[in-house]
């Protein structure tokens, strides 16, 4: 059997594990058809035993791509748990990528978007006061504004202030909204809705981000660069 050369975890639906495992699997393929000459597998942290399972498959100098859009507990502390002694480098997350506001960007344009009307970008945020999540949400909405040329972006949260119905009172209920969120799970798909609800938006909620034209080749880009790298050093380094 082939060795997985990048593993790439999401967080999965804990309510539904199933759905959520098949659509980072069909997600996974979108960035495979990028590196034909790398094998990559997936895993959610919600399904019992797939992480685990993946492991046993992963190359020695393989590595770990996180679907997160922070470096917050579950990259940095549960993921980190959950594989234990694996030796395998844990890249930065999905996110925090320095490409993403430049394709967002791009995308948003395509989807419409003017310097005319805000964007509305809703992310997850921490309601026991972690500040990762809301600092990722932040500098993504700051390279975001720039690589629109100075749009004007509303953050809003949906587990911290502030949230969408406050961020809301102020502006057109007909603007975008972008869920700053990796795949489209409950939260996007419940969650941001029934808070757009409250506000009687009218306006159109955007893909999540990694659906963005252009972003599945960001990610196979950057496992293939992290790759290439790390396997350069090793055939540098003195026997």
């Amino acid at each position: 059997m082939t060795q997985i050369d990048a593993l790439i975890v999401s967080h999965g639906q804990p309510s539904s594990p199933d759905p959520a495992e098949a659509a980072l699997a069909d997600y996974v393929a979108k960035v495979q058809a990028h590196v034909p000459d790398l094998r990559l597998g997936s895993a959610t942290l919600a399904k019992p035993g797939s992480l685990e399972a993946q492991l046993e498959h992963m190359a020695p100098d393989a590595v770990v791509y996180p679907l997160f859009m922070s470096d917050g507990w579950f990259v940095r502390s549960f993921l980190t748990k959950r594989l234990g002694d694996a030796p395998y480098k844990v890249m930065p997350p999905f996110g925090m990528d320095p490409n993403l506001p430049e394709l967002s960007a791009k995308g948003l344009r395509t989807e419409g978007l003017t310097n005319d009307a805000p964007l509305l970008l809703v992310a997850h945020g921490s309601g026991s006061g972690r500040p990762a999540p809301q600092r990722a949400a932040e500098d993504f909405a700051a390279a975001l504004t720039t690589a629109l040329g100075g749009a004007q972006i509303a953050v809003s949260f949906l587990e911290q202030s502030p949230t969408i119905p406050e961020v809301m009172a102020d502006l057109p209920n007909d603007i975008l909204c972008l869920p700053f969120f990796a795949m489209e799970g409950d939260h996007v798909r419940q969650d941001v809705h029934e808070e757009l609800g409250k506000c009687a938006y009218a306006g159109r909620v955007l893909p999540v981000m990694s659906q963005l034209p252009g972003v599945d080749g960001m990610v196979a880009n950057a496992i293939k660069t992290t790759l290439a790298d790390m396997r350069n050093a090793a055939q540098a380094a003195p026997a």
